[in-house]
């Protein structure tokens, strides 16, 4: 998890340097957004994000921007929106934002049971996409939690490569972004594959991956927060708005 301690305007600036002057000696085939170069120039906190989550190591901070520079480029992050997502996909809940943590974090939502291996991996992760960006914006980029509801899974739904996928996005574009992975209704017959899941995990995600049931979910995320089909209060039914 990111330190809570600041790093020094010396390891900043020399990230924003090393990065700006790369720019010039190498530039990419492609030129990176100007809205993510702005986000170096213009503001420090997506540096300080980075410096935080890599324990203040300034040469993993370079190396790691600019691959998410060059990544966010080729994803066309900015380009994403309602009109270009799978609409289906878009408009089933099979990936939404609802609600906060007890930590007034957004709930980002997985709604596992609609998913299966036929699902086009490429356009459930461009939603994932579009909202953690989303989030990101209007929050000045605060954590997100990620709530992976396995209410009703079988095995039919389960697809360790998406799920893989799903972990790969967060540990190497948002590493900063978790604040917890909640694993919600997690059936007994997918145990074995679950702990398969655990092995795809960094050491810092693990500390935060939390199993929950409608039991104890009231640790994480309180009863008016929560879902009725999670137990909670919430009579939310999912619409795109």
């Amino acid at each position: 998890m990111p330190s809570d301690q600041l790093p020094s305007a010396e390891q900043i600036g020399q990230v924003k340097s090393s990065i700006l002057e790369k720019l010039e000696k190498e530039p990419p085939a492609v030129p990176f957004h100007p809205e993510d170069l702005k986000r170096i120039t213009d503001s420090d906190l997506w540096i300080t994000k980075l410096l935080q989550v890599y324990d203040f190591d300034v040469e993993k901070c370079i190396i790691r921007l600019w691959d998410n520079l060059a990544w966010r480029q080729s994803f066309g992050v900015y380009d994403i929106n309602e009109t270009n997502l799978n609409q289906e996909y878009l408009n089933d809940g099979s990936v939404f934002v609802h609600n906060k943590d007890k930590d007034g974090k957004p709930l980002l939502i997985l709604t596992i049971n609609k998913h299966s291996k036929s699902r086009n991996q490429e356009d459930l992760l461009r939603i994932l996409v579009f909202w953690i960006e989303r989030l990101q914006r209007d929050s000045k980029l605060d954590k997100i939690t990620l709530f992976m509801d396995m209410t009703g899974t079988g095995l039919s739904n389960l697809d360790l490569d998406f799920i893989k996928s799903i972990i790969g996005v967060f540990e190497t574009k948002y590493p900063y972004v978790p604040n917890y992975i909640l694993v919600h209704e997690l059936p007994f017959l997918l145990n074995a594959a679950f702990k398969i899941v655990k092995t795809f995990l960094p050491a810092e995600a693990l500390k935060i991956l939390k199993v929950t049931s409608k039991k104890d979910l009231d640790q994480y995320v309180d009863k008016d927060n929560s879902l009725k089909i999670w137990g909670g209060n919430d009579e939310y039914v999912y619409k795109f708005a």
